[in-house]
């Protein structure tokens, strides 16, 4: 990432430069963009150069520099659309290709993420980045000859890139070169001694060479310049282990599970260390987080029945082997270990199938196996899974789905609906941005002496600001009784007290006074909607789209009252809005959220795209929908709309690209 900034520093000139004094605004706010891109604001860059975009959409350094910071929050797919812009616009940009190509590579499209750095390369054959981005995918490829070869050419072009000589050392250290790896990470040292990474790399390199004092200096010396890094304690507690400090690795594993409470990876060496020092409950324990962040890994499973085993529960025992098997089913040594505990229970049958299903399975992977390991320590009998697990080792591989320890089971709300508010200052300022035309009406004709607006919450008003405000809706009722706005205006008012029920007969009022008052049944099945969240707050609901594979609220004991979940009405009123007007966008969104409670989440996907295409420009609409398509496990347009959502300026959108898009 810090050479990507370097060149983005020179890059910046070179544009800037070419960019005429006539643009002297949108100057400004590529600087500015590019200052917030240095200080890794990278929402806050995306705004300025969505804004220079939408005032210039032909602004090659716009695209490059989104594309950046898109790729820096790990929105590959939105960086390479941006970067493909950026060589749509000019196809003799080098740096665009080798952006694109970093992107693709970030995608594991490491093929033609090739293409792009040849097609970089032949374009600006001096540019040592070239190289190291090339060198670098080689290196993901396990190709590591051809890695250090692109990293010599970057130092034969360029002696001072401390991140060719780290790139260079990681690949000499895949070939077991521990000292020409350390003689490279040394050498990136000095030229960056400010890098922790260095440190970091170097310790693995010295702990191969059992100098296991100085690989903890290493490492010492790497967590005081980044304390948040839970790699560093990661690493440090591996090494600690290897010296025999037991103690130091539990406090090391402690901290990585403080700074990082769903990292799996460590949930599982931890349990492994406790089960040695006889801590078979905290074993347990450990194994069962592992086995809820990361549910399709085998091995948390298998490992926590050997403990049951040992502790004398043998069905719960069994219990985990069997899951073992149903997630492997050619998991030998799981079905040996079940059979010893069905014979515990006295099922012998049980038992005896059991073991010879393994034994089978040892034979067909015998004479099938030409020379292919992979599936060997599943049949070994003598294979060792309570071993402490070292960085990118067989914890990963048995991954079946060959995705990273993340957590699977992350809860993210949709975002809520939105409403037609007073505009107050309590009001968050990112809502006052929605602009309603029907609007117009109600701000230019309400003797309120208030604003209105649309909001994803109510204005929260003093009960005696609200009563002043109805008064006057009152007294200009005895000059006019007919004026539906006055009671859509008292409807509204009712509604930020949570005065329901009044609020709902005057909006019945409204409607009955004009029957195509489309914003009258837009807000009375926003009443009826916040109605429902009330009664169901008090019984404590929340009604979410989980992403591990069920939509549900956040409680589900039978024991708990009623769930209120009938928008049958709320939905009425939204379909009566959008017939009397089909290009009311809100209301196909609002609709769209209510659909998702009722589990009808094509009917909300149609919703959510019928709100995008007649406008406004909602962003919650591109987070819902993504957020509803992943749920229906469509990651590619779910992504797409989540990237989407990100440009807009949803920041919440990041953290689920990074968990559902991306595969760094």
């Amino acid at each position: 990432m810090a050479f990507i900034k370097k060149s983005l520093i020179i890059i910046l000139l070179l544009l800037v430069c070419i960019t005429g004094k006539s643009q002297f605004d949108i100057q400004h706010y590529l600087i500015e963009g590019h200052h917030d891109l240095m200080k890794s604001n990278y929402t806050s860059a995306i705004q300025r150069f969505n804004t220079i975009i939408q005032i210039k959409p032909d602004v090659l350094e716009a695209y490059y520099f989104r594309g950046f910071a898109k790729y820096s929050l790990s929105d590959y797919q939105g960086a390479y659309t941006d970067f493909n812009k950026v060589i749509e616009l000019n196809p003799y940009f080098a740096e665009g290709f080798r952006f694109r190509g970093i992107t693709k590579a970030a995608m594991q499209d490491y093929q033609d993420a090739l293409e792009d750095y040849k097609k970089a390369i032949e374009l600006d054959i001096s540019n040592p980045d070239n190289y190291v981005s090339r060198g670098f995918t080689y290196l993901m490829l396990k190709d590591y000859d051809k890695s250090i070869a692109d990293f010599d050419m970057a130092l034969k072009l360029n002696k001072e890139l401390p991140y060719a000589y780290l790139h260079r050392g990681y690949a000499k250290m895949s070939k077991e070169d521990f000292d020409g790896a350390i003689k490279d990470f040394t050498e990136g040292i000095k030229l960056n001694p400010y890098n922790p990474d260095g440190f970091a790399r170097r310790a693995i390199a010295l702990s191969e060479k059992e100098k296991f004092e100085d690989a903890l200096e290493d490492l010492n010396r790497a967590i005081d310049m980044d304390k948040s890094n839970t790699l560093y304690y990661f690493q440090r507690a591996i090494i600690k282990y290897h010296a025999d400090d037991l103690d130091g690795t539990m406090e090391d594993y402690n901290k990585v599970l403080e700074l990082d409470p769903e990292n799996a990876l460590t949930y599982f060496n931890r349990a492994i260390l406790k089960s040695q020092i006889g801590d078979n409950q905290g074993a347990i324990k450990d194994y069962t987080m592992a086995s809820e962040y990361n549910p399709q890994n085998i091995l948390p499973y298998f490992n926590r029945g050997g403990v049951k085993y040992d502790v004398g529960d043998y069905y719960g025992a069994i219990q985990d082997w069997s899951q073992a098997i149903e997630i492997f089913p050619d998991f030998a040594k799981a079905f040996q270990a079940r059979s010893s505990a069905r014979y515990q229970v006295g099922d012998v049958i049980g038992a005896m199938e059991d073991k010879e299903t393994a034994q089978k399975k040892i034979e067909e992977y015998q004479s099938k196996n030409n020379g292919d390991t992979t599936m060997a320590e599943f049949m070994d009998t003598s294979a060792n899974f309570n071993k402490i697990i070292e960085f990118d080792s067989d914890f990963y591989r048995a991954n079946m789905d060959d995705g990273q320890i993340q957590n699977r089971r992350i809860v993210i709300d949709l975002k809520p609906i939105l409403l037609i508010t007073s505009k107050h200052y309590d009001l968050p300022d990112e809502n006052i941005a929605f602009y309603l035309e029907s609007l117009e009406k109600l701000n230019t004709t309400n003797p309120l002496k208030t604003t209105f607006t649309v909001s994803t919450e109510l204005s929260k008003l003093e009960v005696d600001s609200v009563r002043s405000m109805l008064n006057i809706t009152e007294q200009e009722k005895m000059i006019s009784s007919y004026d539906s706005y006055l009671y859509f205006y008292q409807g509204l008012l009712n509604s930020m007290i949570q005065n329901f029920n009044q609020s709902l007969k005057a909006y019945s009022t409204a409607i009955s006074l004009d029957a195509e008052f489309d914003l009258a049944y837009f807000n009375r099945a926003n009443t009826r909607y916040l109605m429902i969240e009330y009664l169901n707050s008090l019984d404590d609901y929340s009604q979410v789209i989980t992403l591990e594979g069920k939509a549900t609220t956040l409680k589900d004991d039978s024991n708990q009252k009623m769930e209120y979940n009938d928008y049958h009405d709320v939905i009425g009123d939204l379909d009566k809005a959008i017939e009397i007007n089909p290009t009311f966008g809100f209301a196909y969104y609002n609709r769209a959220n209510v659909k998702c409670m009722t589990k009808d989440f094509t009917g909300a996907i149609d919703d959510y795209s019928s709100s995008i295409k007649v406008g406004p420009e909602i962003p919650q609409a591109y987070f819902n929908r993504g957020l509803t398509l992943i749920y229906l496990q469509d990651n590619e347009k779910g992504c797409l709309d989540m990237s989407k959502a990100g440009e807009l300026g949803i920041e919440e959108a990041y953290p689920v690209i990074k968990k559902y898009c991306s595969k760094d």
